[in-house]
């Protein structure tokens, strides 16, 4: 008898154990999909050395007459005639106006500010075995992440419905140390090249996103609350070549 009543008791055990277990697994499903992350792509944006080369678009390629020319050019490095330093700031305000057709309530303007250094170099011209030459050390912040968004977001189904607050923040940039060199093979033309190396050891070459959602809703009517907060960081090294020419077609021109 006592046999029996320790397997029923057993028998108890494993059901309600099972019971919990499928419940469990089924109000994480709710859960999973009410506290679904919410992935926001972003692009790289390029920044470009100079305001000056900015300004003229792709056409300083071909002037390439200032220390920026390590990053558009390394073949214009050979005009400089005289040791310089240079060093280049940044800032931008930038306003995104974003428009939702299923969640038109996340619609709206966003904006963000952003001050950096932006070049930093030192070149050294001088002449040897009867050629021009010149040599620069180059800091290049070339690529920004920053970007800020904040939104609501309503979803809707049949059992399910929340109500939320998203707030995204992503900051950091990619940069690259760069030594230059260029020589000046005929008196009209010029050869240069710039290796940049893009290593996070080096200073911070690596960039970081946070979402934090926190809102209420219900599922078959029964009330719940409920928070998230994702982290995540990203960093990148490596190294590239750019090659560049100066070739004075005419004097004319």
């Amino acid at each position: 008898m006592n046999r029996y009543a320790d397997l029923v008791r057993m028998s108890t055990a494993a059901f309600l154990c099972f019971f919990l277990i499928i419940c469990s697994g089924f109000l994480t499903s709710v859960f999973a999909q009410a506290l679904q992350r919410i992935e926001i792509p972003s692009s790289l944006n390029p920044v470009g050395s100079g305001a000056r080369a900015l300004g003229m678009g792709g056409a300083f390629i071909a002037v390439a007459d200032d220390a920026t020319a390590a990053s558009w050019n390394p073949g214009g490095l050979i005009q400089l005639e005289t040791p310089e330093v240079s060093v280049v700031g940044a800032c931008f305000h930038r306003t995104e106006n974003n428009t939702f057709g299923t969640n038109p309530e996340a619609s709206g303007g966003q904006s963000v500010s952003e001050q950096s250094i932006n070049y930093l170099s030192a070149a050294y011209p001088f002449a040897l075995w009867g050629h021009n030459m010149i040599v620069s050390l180059n800091y290049q912040n070339l690529y920004d992440f920053t970007r800020e968004w904040n939104f609501p977001l309503v979803q809707q189904s049949e059992r399910l419905s929340t109500s939320q607050n998203i707030d995204y923040r992503q900051e950091g940039s990619l940069s690259a140390l760069g030594i230059a060199y260029c020589i000046q093979i005929t008196p009209t033309f010029s050869f240069g090249l710039t290796l940049n190396f893009w290593e996070d050891g080096l200073y911070d070459n690596e960039w970081e996103q946070t979402t934090h959602q926190q809102g209420l809703g219900t599922y078959v009517g029964n009330p719940f609350t409920f928070e998230s907060t994702s982290h995540d960081k990203y960093s990148f090294s490596g190294f590239n070549v750019n090659l560049g020419i100066l070739w004075n077609v005419s004097s004319k021109v």
